[in-house]
């Protein structure tokens, strides 16, 4: 299905289909080498969460292999919209009258993984900038829960329509809250950063190595991967949304859905200091996310319906939607246009667990730049007895019903949400 639009993107000529930030970090291809006999820890998934596991394990003095089935770098880690926001899909007030006290211990870990992220963008050149998020409400009907948010958190202001179109000269929105505590970085060097990180702490990585069996031996396990089999006491599964059958049982109980990003040519000055460097998120279901880049693009993401798309299709999308937030950018090239998957939850909850006694975490619905990456490194703590489980391992993690069949009722939910969207 083809979208309906009011404008046809505007393309450069430079324009491809590719993901910005994988493009300004170019890496040297890796040599392929077999997998090491065994080790002390498998990490399967070398994104934000696995190399952070990694590069905890190695070192506390315990021998650790990543396993990736694809080049280094190619995964969502590289293809989110790097921003760095302490938060769950429900506010803390609301999650505790959820799920109790649990609520506010999951809260608490969400506040220290995003200190331990910004700890290692202290460490790691990755254009890091404590910018704050506006988080902007689509509809009148989104102020008055916005003004009973801002009243319940300490760093969380509100604003009118008319400082709204102030602060990022935009008319489309009723109000806003705005969220001190929220960072911006490169992903792609974020994401190099974390693998160099992890080698010279001693884990070795093996990309272009798929895990396709994960079974019991002995006391420990035996990983079956495309370049041979490894022997370990843990395992810990940190693929996220690229989940596949080597773990058929934790593969149910998450979903992943396409997101899709176009980044502009450069702005100019005056453009870029009316729209600011905040990151911007709406509170529609199906929602828009953007932010300007560090090198002065606009790069615009989201989704208008839960099953996949084609590229173009998604592309013309979000220049229609991002000209009709910001008209200012009316006329802009777009350069890049991408896709990645988000890992989605029954309870829109992140998850850590074991199955079968392997280890995993997952399931960040889309805030994972800096909770997934501090799971992987409290893992990497309980996997060589540094620490207990974090507060997420007590969720439960329900399987999502008819999983195998998602492709068929995806665009029933998504016109759900986009019904309730309209409100």
């Amino acid at each position: 299905m083809k979208y309906c639009l009011d404008m046809p993107a505007v393309l450069s000529p430079a324009y491809r289909e590719a993901c910005l930030w994988q493009e300004q970090v170019p890496r040297e291809r890796r040599s392929v080498e077999d997998v090491p006999d065994s080790v002390d820890v498998v990490v399967i998934g070398a994104g934000y969460c696995g190399l952070n596991a990694a590069a905890t394990v190695a070192a506390a003095g315990a021998s650790v292999v990543v396993l990736d089935k694809e080049p280094l770098g190619w995964g969502a880690s590289s293809r989110n919209g790097g921003m760095v926001i302490p938060e769950l899909k429900s506010s803390p007030v609301a999650l505790v009258k959820k799920i109790g006290p649990l609520g506010a211990q999951l809260y608490a870990e969400v506040e220290q993984a995003f200190e331990h992220t910004e700890a290692l963008t202290r460490e790691i050149d990755c254009d890091y900038e404590r910018t704050g998020q506006l988080y902007l409400a689509h509809s009148r009907h989104h102020t008055a829960e916005l003004q009973e948010l801002s009243g319940q958190l300490q760093g969380v202001h509100f604003l009118s329509r008319s400082q709204v179109r102030e602060r990022i000269g935009s008319d489309a929105f009723d109000s806003a809250v705005f969220f001190e505590k929220v960072g911006a970085l490169h992903p792609a060097k974020y994401h190099d950063g974390l693998a160099k990180r992890a080698e010279n702490a001693g884990a070795q990585i093996r990309d272009r190595t798929a895990a396709v069996a994960v079974h019991r031996h002995g006391a420990g396990f035996r990983v079956d991967t495309t370049r041979g089999s490894v022997g370990a006491g843990q395992v810990i599964v940190a693929t996220n949304a690229y989940m596949d059958a080597a773990v058929p049982e934790l593969a149910r109980r998450v979903l992943p859905i396409n997101s899709y990003i176009i980044a502009t040519q450069p702005l100019s000055q005056e453009q870029q200091a009316i729209i600011g460097k905040q990151m911007m998120v709406d509170t529609k279901n199906l929602l828009f996310y953007w932010r300007l880049t560090p090198d002065g693009r606009m790069a615009f993401g989201g989704r208008n319906r839960l099953d996949p798309v084609d590229i173009p299709t998604a592309r013309e999308f979000l220049y229609d939607n991002m000209v009709r937030i910001h008209p200012q950018l009316r006329g802009i090239g777009v350069e890049y246009a991408w896709t990645g998957y988000v890992a989605m939850t029954l309870d829109r909850l992140p998850h850590v667990g074991t199955v079968d006694g392997t280890w995993y975490a997952t399931g960040c619905n889309g805030t994972g730049v800096s909770l997934n990456g501090w799971l992987g490194h409290r893992l990497g703590q309980v996997v060589t007895g540094q620490a207990a489980p974090p507060a997420f391992a007590e969720l439960p993690h329900k399987p999502i019903p008819l999983r195998t069949i998602t492709s068929s009722y995806l665009p029933f939910v998504g016109r759900y949400f986009a019904l309730q969207d309209r409100r």
